[in-house]
């Protein structure tokens, strides 16, 4: 009887269970039913089987358990790789309250779709959600804090979306959580790691391209297993904490592109695995669609710490123009896993060291723009590098013929895994030199003192043992001191490029131009020799060259005449003859030459006409013939070519009529031609000239806007406040874009000894030398220019994009601008370009105000504090008047002087969307008057 009873409740049980299965698989249906409706465009039909009529565990990207029936993951990937390729069904819509409902839920990823609005709060509900990827849509709003309490989620990426406001406090060190992306958003705030979180498990950490502010918290070192931590594109300030060093597994640390400071922590050399290390980048490589104007401002002290520069586990380190100098060792040993080292744009000084030729893996290696000098090494392997960049140093001596060894073909680190190479890589353009499937090596020897003859060039072995890609050489030996003839051999593999681009411009080369150097390489595409000694003409055998688009000889002492055969090249873009002593006439080939673009044979002794069929270049832009003794009439069908910006035909011996060009053209073009009408020339109507096709195309279109040129006549004020509203649109709408590049002029408000354009405050400045930096902030960096021996300026130049950059730049131009007070800095002037904006202010030799009120100097107030710190506690404290002065306080108003103190206050907080403008503080100025 026993037994019976209990079979019973074993049934009745197993009935209960099952039905309440069967209420929650069809509660499943539901949901995904809710998640379906949600969704606003389905151009593929992938939802199209999800109906009551099969069963939703075979509806397209559900997945159910085998047992129980319940959804475990909802997997849509906008790009799905298939047999055939990838192929791209992209959904849209919103992300609908229902999906919470699917309580066994553990995978939720729906990347690279066209999901919009928030995530919804309810997501917190999904308790046993392990996975989910957001990745790649346009959800917006904030992340719900209720992420947080996910105490089974292993990977949350959110990135490439348009998220705001700030990264849940409890999120990063969470619990299981080991992969957090929410790269590529719009948040903003400090990166706080949970206090109550150990941060074991995290291993990937993404958090690019936002608008992050703060410093790098210290607690990021107690994350011991991250091994990839990407900060870059962001408004980090500060130092680079040392309690990174604690980090033992740390592979990838990408800190670029925002505002750090102080030394470089040596403390980076005690993680044994840190391989990828980029602290500085010049441009964002990998995120095409952001602000291009949001670059580097971070400048650091001293050097790099010998620790992690001969760390044997370092592959890549990139820092570029980071403020760095000191010497650099000469002890890298046998063990070197370099792959990558740029420190280029610095202020490193020495000797290039020769114990670099121990990283056999070396692939590229910029230390260009530093102040290198001595000898350049031999042992250095540059003809295994892809990219090896020694330009603009002091290095001189004869330069070594470097040895055709064998290049080093190991494999990655074993530290790092394939995701760590993908992401370690992708920030950096090392493989990125390809354009147009041509694989690029650059070797730029430029802007140093070389002398001596050119050695024999070559290139290793390894970059042609495949024949997937040849590769495309570019050789940079312009502005040294090279010296000797040409010889008859420049590159020793050259006809197993692709192509080949040679630069011999600005050095002491002579003798005659040997045909045998041109024909040795016929994959020559631009050989440049510019303003050398060099002799002799120019042999009928540069018409092989087929592949050939720059040839640039000006500023020689070539001779002989230009030899027709150029006019059988069809790729030849730039003719760059100029200053020379070449004779005979203007070939009438070159009219064959479609790509022809420039076309400069002034300073020569040319003789005859101008060809008419020179015009039959369509795609001519610059025409240089001055100075020759060029007889005859210029070609009216000159008249037809649109993209005709310059002719110049001075001091020959023209007649005829200056015929009208379709672009404006300075008379000074023309002069020197005494049989030549004056110029403008009253006799060459605009349309006397042009061929009858065209000419009757400029009648028509005459004949039609002539009620619209009329009306134009007598509206004048009119157009005059349309194009006033214009441009204030342009400054709203395009952040100021093209205003002052189209001059290339500042624009001032006082007057300056010497005239100010962008060229001359960019040179002052060094090029925005970190050498000059004397002050970095929120909206960018400020630096010190001489623009006249003892006219000194600050060039505040501005990052585009932070916070209220642009508005904060409006506010300032347009108030500071009309301001003069003796307390207040006087704007100088401004510049607007389309990826450069800058201010001009009067220097001031005391240092910044931030540095004065913030920091304690040597005159401490109260009990140490600094004047801010002073100032709050004894507004706080009820003890105001205590910061003025006993006859201002007595004078008064006292409550105007409250008024100003709270407002000074307001002004030194450090979050720039709380701190008031330059307008509002004029505004409340104002009212306590």
């Amino acid at each position: 009887m026993e037994n019976l009873v209990w079979l019973l409740v074993l049934g009745l049980s197993f009935f209960t269970f099952s039905r309440a299965d069967t209420d929650n698989v069809s509660a499943d249906s539901v949901s995904l039913l809710g998640f379906k409706s949600s969704i606003s465009h389905d151009p593929s039909n992938l939802l199209s089987g999800w109906n009551l009529t099969t069963d939703h565990c075979s509806w397209f990207g559900v997945t159910c358990d085998q047992f129980s029936g319940r959804v475990t993951a909802l997997r849509i990937n906008g790009k799905m790789t298939l047999s055939a390729g990838v192929k791209v069904s992209v959904i849209s819509g919103t992300l609908s309250v229902s999906i919470t409902k699917l309580s066994e839920l553990r995978t939720l990823s729906v990347p690279h779709n066209a999901f919009s609005g928030e995530i919804p709060a309810n997501l917190g509900e999904l308790r046993f959600l392990e996975v989910l990827e957001l990745q790649g849509n346009n959800f917006s709003g904030k992340i719900p804090d209720q992420i947080s309490n996910l105490e089974f989620l292993r990977v949350l990426n959110l990135s490439f979306n348009s998220f705001t406001g700030k990264i849940p406090s409890k999120l990063v060190g969470r619990g299981n959580l080991s992969e957090i992306d929410l790269s590529n958003n719009q948040l903003s705030g400090g990166i706080v790691i949970d206090s109550l979180s150990k941060c074991e498990v995290l291993t990937h950490l993404k958090l690019s391209n936002n608008y992050l502010t703060d410093n790098i918290p210290k607690e990021i070192g107690k994350c011991r297993n991250l091994r990839n931590l990407l900060l870059d594109g962001n408004i980090l300030e500060g130092p680079i904490p040392t309690e990174i060093g604690r980090i033992s597994e740390l592979r990838v640390v990408d800190f670029s592109r925002n505002s750090l400071t102080d030394r470089i922590p040596v403390e980076l050399g005690n993680c044994s695995k840190l391989s990828v290390v980029v602290l500085t980048n010049l441009n964002d490589f990998t995120n095409h669609e952001a602000d291009s104007s949001r670059g580097e401002f971070s400048a650091f002290e001293g050097g790099v710490p010998y620790e992690l520069l001969l760390s044997p586990s370092l592959q890549i380190l990139w820092v570029p123009r980071a403020n760095l100098g000191g010497r650099l060792p000469d002890n890298w040993s046998e063990s070197c896993s370099l792959r990558v080292l740029n420190l280029g744009q610095n202020s490193f000084n020495g000797v290039a060291p020769k114990s670099l030729g121990n990283c056999k893996n070396l692939t590229y290696l910029d230390l260009s723009s530093n102040n290198l000098v001595g000898y350049l090494p031999m042992q250095l392997r540059v003809p295994c590098m892809v990219y090896f960049n020694v330009s603009q140093n002091n290095i001189t001596g004869v330069l070594p013929e470097f040895e055709r060894a064998s290049c080093g073909t190991a494999s990655i680190d074993s530290f790092l895994d394939l995701e760590d190479i993908r992401i370690g890589y992708a920030n950096i353009p090392v493989w990125g030199l390809a354009s147009d499937e041509k694989f690029l090596i650059v070797h730029d020897f430029s802007c140093n003192r070389f002398y001596g003859s050119l050695p024999l060039f070559s290139i290793g072995d390894k970059f042609f043992a495949t024949s997937y890609y040849k590769p495309y050489y570019r050789l940079l030996l312009n502005n040294n001191m090279f010296n000797g003839s040409l010889h008859g051999e420049l590159v020793s593999n050259c006809n197993d490029l692709l192509s080949l681009s040679v630069n011999l411009s600005e050095n002491q080369l002579s003798g005659m131009i040997s045909e045998a150097l041109l024909l040795h390489c016929l994959q020559l595409m631009e050989f440049e020799a510019a303003n050398n000694h060099i002799s002799g003409s120019i042999g009928p055998g540069v018409g092989n060259l087929t592949k050939l688009q720059r040839l640039d000889l000006r500023g020689n002492r070539v001779s002989g005449s230009v030899p027709d055969e150029l006019g059988n090249l069809k790729s030849l873009r730039w003719i760059l003859l100029g200053w020379n002593n070449i004779t005979g006439q203007v070939p009438s080939q070159f009219g064959q030459l479609s790509s022809l673009t420039v076309l400069d044979l002034s300073h020569n002794v040319l003789t005859g006409s101008i060809p008419a069929s020179l015009t039959n270049a369509t795609n001519l832009e610059i025409v240089l013939l001055g100075h020759n003794w060029l007889s005859g009439e210029i070609p009216s069908s000159f008249s037809s070519l649109s993209n005709l910006t310059t002719l110049n035909v001075s001091f020959n011996n023209l007649s005829g009529h200056i015929p009208y060009l379709q672009h404006h053209n300075d008379c000074n073009s023309f002069k020197g031609n005494k049989y030549l009408q004056s110029c403008p020339d009253t006799n060459s109507a605009e349309t006397g000239n042009l061929p009858a096709e065209v000419e009757d195309k400029k009648l028509q279109s005459r004949k039609r806007l002539q009620p619209l040129v009329i009306a134009v006549a007598t509206s004048a004020s009119t157009v005059l406040c349309i194009l006033l509203v214009i441009v204030i649109f342009v400054f709203g709408r395009k952040k100021f874009a093209r205003l002052g590049s189209l001059s290339g002029k500042v624009v001032v408000f006082v007057d300056t000894p010497t005239e100010l354009t962008y060229d001359n405050v960019v040179r002052a400045t060094g090029n925005f030398s970190i050498g000059n930096l004397i002050g970095t902030g929120g909206f960018g960096s400020t630096y010190k220019a001489e623009l006249f021996p003892g006219y000194l300026v600050a060039v505040k130049r501005l990052s585009i994009g932070r916070f209220q950059g642009i508005q904060q730049f409006d506010a300032e131009i347009t108030t500071l601008g009309r301001i003069r007070h003796k307390n207040l800095v006087t704007l100088i002037g401004y510049y607007v370009g389309e990826a450069e904006m800058f201010l001009v202010y009067n220097y001031l030799s005391g240092g910044n105000l931030e540095t004065f009120i913030h920091n304690k100097s040597s005159q401490n107030y109260g009990n140490g504090f600094n004047i801010v710190a002073l100032a709050k506690l004894l507004i706080k404290e009820g003890r105001s008047s205590e910061l003025f002065p006993p006859a201002l306080w007595d004078t008064g108003p006292k409550e105007n002087l409250l008024g100003m103190l709270k407002l000074a206050s307001s002004c030194t907080v450090e979050t720039l969307s709380v701190r008031p403008s330059v307008k509002q503080v004029l505004e409340k100025l104002k009212q306590l008057k």
